[in-house]
């Protein structure tokens, strides 16, 4: 064959095949009969969809990435657009980005809807407050190894530290950098143990004084001037001061004796109240003490039920100590003394008829502060001076009012009352014993007493002394 021949030849495959291109193409676009028959005038073709692919992915807030698909998708969806965004970058490739803590759903598809891969997304808190911290942990605490995890609403602060002033530093700047709560969990290696003394004493006196003549006695029989009777009667005053009582004055027939009533009352009430709370704990580490009880609330609920809490009452104290490098302590103090009052007592009535239940009121002192101070020194860190004065003059009208005379007809009732308090704190850096016989207890030789101690002798003490241990080596004992 010629030249000329070949490249007719050549012109006529082509064109035959370019003739062919769209009706091979219209034959792989023309659907499959539902019963799976072939078209007509068509060899059948079967399509093979590849399995969906199922994988995870984890970013963190505010941050994202980008994932290589495993074939072209046409379409991709997200679960939740409010925890992460997806964008496509490519026919085959995707951005993600967490715009909020949780976790959802990515799933890819192709022309026909049918899925190509699905994501299993977790966006975790942001990163940012975490390395943040531990940056600058290494200048509050050079030489220790803090780490931090941000968790959703806070973080989580671990490690080891020298000393309790580094843990403070780092804690201290853990809650400025993170907008939510800080967990402690750091561990010192030189822990120091403190113990905090409180003493809250309280001082209450009452007066009261009350003078007068009651001239209702003679109201049966009064006073006789002549054939008249003359009954009267001043304004009492009781010893609460409650309100006066108004006097009274008036003439009667025939006659009678004479009688009246001097009323007077004097009355001196002095209390005192002083509890010593004492506490031990590490630097570093908050510590609670109570001594008391707890008594019953009821709480109404949604359903129409009742149930009940308690609320604590006695002598409560919570502290959190800090040691710094110097000595000095930074003492978190809370101390409370309460107790139970009927004073301001709420009565609530069950569904019965006789079910009462008397709720009781609190007597409160109670103080809260932040102070520092070294071992064995001292603060008053609350005070209290109250002093009320009450006065009520009882009389009868014109007749109370005569110079002299006049306090024949007339009742005085005076009242004061007054009230120091004063809350104490002293820190004591300590270190435990070796002899635990040296520690004090308030039963230290103490024995109950016999019948012949109790009945002839009147003791309630088996022993006259306490038996005292002397420490070290001691040659002789000098009473």
């Amino acid at each position: 064959m010629t030249a000329p021949a070949k490249r007719g030849y050549l012109r006529l495959v082509l064109t035959a095949a370019i003739g062919l291109a769209p009706a091979l193409a219209a034959a792989q676009q023309q659907p499959t009969p539902l019963d799976g028959s072939a078209s007509p005038g068509v060899s059948q073709q079967v399509t093979t969809v590849a399995p969906a692919v199922y994988s995870g992915i984890t970013v963190s807030e505010g941050s994202g990435k980008l994932v290589k698909l495993p074939h072209v998708v046409a379409n991709i969806f997200a679960a939740d657009p409010n925890v992460v965004e997806v964008r496509p970058a490519s026919p085959d490739t995707m951005f993600v980005f967490g715009k909020k803590s949780g976790n959802t759903t990515i799933v890819a598809t192709d022309t026909a809807g049918n899925p190509i891969v699905q994501y299993s997304v977790t966006v975790n808190p942001s990163l940012y407050n975490a390395q943040r911290l531990q940056s600058k942990s290494q200048g509050a605490a050079p030489g220790s190894s803090v780490s931090a995890e941000t968790e959703v609403g806070g973080m989580v602060v671990s490690g080891t530290v020298q000393t309790p002033e580094q843990a403070n530093n780092v804690m201290e700047q853990a809650k400025l950098i993170s907008p939510g709560t800080v967990v402690n969990d750091l561990q010192v290696q030189e822990p120091i143990q403190v113990e905090l003394k409180v003493r809250i004493a309280e001082m209450s006196r009452t007066t009261t004084r009350e003078l007068g003549i009651d001239w209702g006695a003679a109201t049966a029989s009064g006073f006789k001037i002549g054939r008249f009777l003359l009954t009267g009667q001043t304004g009492s005053a009781a010893a609460s001061l409650s309100p006066a009582i108004q006097g009274s004055l008036g003439v009667t027939f025939p006659g009678g004796t004479f009688e009246g009533v001097i009323d007077a009352l004097a009355t001196d009430n002095l209390a005192h109240i002083l509890a010593e709370p004492t506490l031990t704990t590490l630097s570093g580490t908050q510590a609670s003490f109570q001594v008391g009880g707890q008594f019953p609330i009821p709480v109404s609920e949604s359903n129409g039920e009742v149930t009940v809490s308690f609320k604590n009452y006695g002598v409560l104290l919570t502290f959190t100590p800090t040691v710094f490098s110097d000595g000095r302590i930074s003492l978190q103090v809370a101390p409370e003394l309460s107790s139970l009052s009927t004073a301001n007592s709420a009565i609530v009535s069950g569904s019965g008829s006789t079910s009462v239940l008397a709720v009781p009121s609190l007597n409160v002192t109670a103080a809260s502060s932040t102070i520092i101070l070294g071992s064995g020194q001292g603060m008053a860190i609350a005070g209290l001076l109250e002093d009320n004065t009450n006065q009520v003059d009882n009389g009868v009208p014109g007749l109370s009012e005569v110079p002299l005379l006049g306090a024949l007809f007339r009742g005085d009732a005076f009242q004061r009352e007054q009230q120091e308090l004063v809350i104490t704190v002293t820190p004591y850096l300590v270190n435990p014993v070796s002899n635990p016989g040296l520690l004090a207890s308030p039963d230290d030789g103490w024995t109950p007493a016999n019948d012949l101690q109790r009945i002839l002798l009147l003791r309630d003490n088996g022993t006259n002394m306490a038996s005292t241990t002397i420490p070290g080596d001691a040659g002789f004992i000098v009473q």
